[in-house]
């Protein structure tokens, strides 16, 4: 899932790098990554973003829409030609000298009438380059998360979840399967904690986003105990809606030392026990 702030697509064709400040590769970098926005029906919004040449030559760039989905538990994305008409871009190709960078306006505009809830987009922008001989197309990507305003739905279920009962290292690790069944996104947090003497404070929530219609699987762990024991763990989400789904499961901890620990006593109580010598047999004559 892209999850940093920009996102550049280098030279070589289908190799992404993601990072949280602009990279220092050549390529072509659009921000921001992602876009929020909310609209009511048969209403117009104007937004933009920006994309930028970081190469050492021209680019002409080409500038499309699509709409994008993801796949159930692993999410990855799927792009496919738009179904309505709703957006336009301001431009749709733009000429940037090396390293010059362009605003690009793009405009909304929902019918009367429309349901509410999420409408999903991809703004792409791609160049073709050439270097060494080989020819590639690098493109970058803005995914616009448009909501229409209105009754929005923002509830779940939990489909399944899953904790080992027996735990040996570090953390002990638990996923759940979290299905959006309303009509927008929202926010996920997935936290985990275990109750009992001598244990560590619980980690900060891990947060994902839940596309509706769909169910993801989400991984998350729990700081392990200091001492070995039977603890009760609840794992499980929260949604920024106030929704909360938790599970409660025991766990067996055994760390490591305490195996050691065991394996050293037996082995030092096998040298320090008696042993019980073996008795001769008495032969008697004939």
């Amino acid at each position: 899932m892209l999850t940093a702030a920009t996102l550049c697509l280098l030279w070589a064709p289908g190799i992404a790098t993601a990072a949280s400040t602009p990279p220092r590769e050549h390529g072509l970098l659009i921000t921001p990554l992602r876009q929020f926005l909310s609209i009511k029906a048969g209403h117009a919004l104007d937004s933009s973003f920006t994309v930028a040449n970081l190469t050492d030559r021209p680019l002409t760039i080409t500038l499309s829409v699509q709409q994008f989905s993801v796949t159930n538990y692993v999410y990855n994305y799927r792009f496919e030609a738009p179904t309505n008409n709703w957006l336009h871009l301001g431009l749709t190709t733009v000429s940037l000298a090396a390293n010059q960078t362009a605003n690009i306006p793009y405009h909304f505009q929902v019918p009367v009438g429309t349901s509410p809830g999420g409408r999903y987009y991809t703004l792409f922008a791609s160049a073709n380059v050439a270097s060494q001989g080989a020819k590639a197309t690098i493109q970058a990507a803005d995914l616009v998360y448009l909501t229409v305003a209105g009754k929005l739905v923002r509830t779940s279920h939990l489909q399944h979840s899953s904790i080992g009962w027996l735990a040996f290292g570090r953390s002990i690790p638990f996923n759940v399967q979290p299905v959006n069944t309303g009509n927008v996104y929202f926010f996920a947090y997935v936290s985990g904690r275990l109750h009992g003497l001598w244990i560590k404070p619980a980690p900060t929530p891990d947060t994902h986003l839940l596309m509706p219609g769909t169910v993801r699987t989400l991984s998350g762990s729990i700081a392990s105990p200091v001492l070995p024991g039977v603890y009760r763990a609840t794992y499980g989400y929260r949604t920024d809606a106030g929704q909360s789904v938790m599970k409660t499961s025991y766990v067996l901890f055994i760390p490591p030392w305490f195996v050691a620990f065991l394996l050293a006593a037996l082995l030092l109580a096998g040298k320090l026990l008696p042993r019980q010598r073996p008795t001769k047999k008495e032969t008697t004559k004939p």
